[in-house]
């Protein structure tokens, strides 16, 4: 799986889902947890979609940026 996503993306993309997925206090606590402030917050920047981070997460992994990815 993980060559399909590097040849649909460009870089910049996969950089900002990567930093969604493991740097991003917000979205990695949100995610493990899933509850509390932090989901709550990831789950309401899902409905605005101001974030790019979250946004290319959604797009290279197919699910919400509160939702652990399908490899996981």
């Amino acid at each position: 799986m993980q060559d399909r996503v590097e040849t649909q993306w460009d870089e910049k993309t996969l950089r900002r889902a990567q930093f969604c997925r493991d740097k991003c206090t917000a979205c990695k606590l949100g995610r493990k947890r899933g509850k509390g402030l932090f989901y709550r917050i990831v789950r309401l920047e899902s409905k605005l979609r101001f974030c790019p981070w979250c946004r290319a997460y959604e797009k290279v992994y197919g699910v919400p940026a509160y939702q652990k990815p399908p490899s996981e």
